[in-house]
């Protein structure tokens, strides 16, 4: 089986070559990750769909935008790939962007300066989502002509240690933010199009986002059964999980750079047939056109693997 919690690792050194805190940020990372010379001018990379990427300077001129600064000198760090496409990557005084090559539109970023770092809640949860949904608005191209789903909306909390140079220990403080995901819903199908921001609960920043939009190529009606599906799926771990539970959901889904499936994707609960006192969870993505299984993973399909 697939874990997708490789990916933090290399979310980590990417954050070291930016200078941020790896703990702060929940971007999602790039596979195949290559770093270039800062004072590169161009770099040749194959474009999804083998057209030829946009310029650099290009990729330069779209933070520019996104960050409403004309004057601004983002700094090539590198290129990489990812099952959605491959980007460059700029680092900016210490905030990371993610730069489609084939777009030219800032598909990722976090924004260290608007990061939050203490557990102070200024905002309260309508003001926080209605922060994230006016910066959506600004940022991503017919967001409210879009039917959207949300996801995630909570208060993530996590641990993060500064050193004090008294006690000479390093001691631990609680850091909180305002995590909310949307997905793009079209006749009951979950699409891979998302968006994700975090707020910062001390000063309503919005300090991380993720805004994917992809044109749908596969047709919304399924030929295999949410039922036909969750047996399929229920037969293909039937060899080790006494299965109690199996429940799934319709959505467009993305794996090898910009593949599409309409597929079903199916959690199987129970517990481990060789031992039953530990409980298995697994997934299935069940191809909705062919009834055949085509991963076992979140980690198989975007955007998934990274939010759920």
């Amino acid at each position: 089986m697939k874990y997708p919690g490789f990916k933090f690792g290399l979310l980590a050194v990417l954050c070291v070559l930016a200078g941020i805190s790896a703990a702060s940020a929940a971007l999602a990372p790039l596979d195949n990750f290559k770093t270039v010379s800062a004072n590169a001018g161009t770099v040749s990379v194959m474009s999804v769909n083998d057209n030829y990427p946009i310029s650099v300077d290009q990729a330069k001129d779209s933070i520019r935008v996104f960050v409403s600064d004309l004057t601004v000198d983002p700094v090539l760090e590198g290129t990489g790939s990812y099952p959605i496409g491959n980007y460059y990557y700029f680092s900016l005084n210490g905030s990371m962007f993610y730069v489609n090559q084939n777009s030219g539109v800032v598909e990722f970023a976090y924004v260290s300066e608007n990061a939050p770092d203490s557990d102070v809640i200024n905002f309260n949860h309508d003001q926080a989502y209605a922060k994230a949904t006016a910066y959506a608005t600004a940022k991503y191209d017919g967001f409210a002509s879009m039917n959207w789903k949300l996801i995630t909306d909570k208060v993530d909390e996590y641990t993060n240690y500064k050193y004090n140079r008294t006690s000479q220990q390093y001691e631990s403080y609680v850091v909180k933010t305002y995590e909310f995901t949307l997905r793009e819903e079209k006749s009951r199908v979950l699409t891979p199009n998302l968006i994700h921001i975090a707020v910062n609960p001390a000063t309503g920043a919005i300090s991380e986002w993720t805004g994917v939009n992809r044109m749908i190529t596969v047709s919304l009606a399924p030929t295999t059964s949410l039922s036909d599906a969750t047996k399929t799926a229920e037969d293909y771990y039937s060899g080790y999980i006494n299965v109690d539970h199996v429940d799934g959901y319709l959505a467009v889904v993305i794996r090898s750079q910009n593949v599409e499936n309409l597929a079903w994707v199916v959690k199987v609960s129970g517990t481990y047939k060789y031992n039953n006192q530990y409980e298995e969870s697994e997934m299935a993505i069940v191809d909705a056109q062919t009834g055949k299984v085509i991963g076992s993973s979140w980690s198989d399909i975007w955007p998934e693997d990274v939010y759920q």
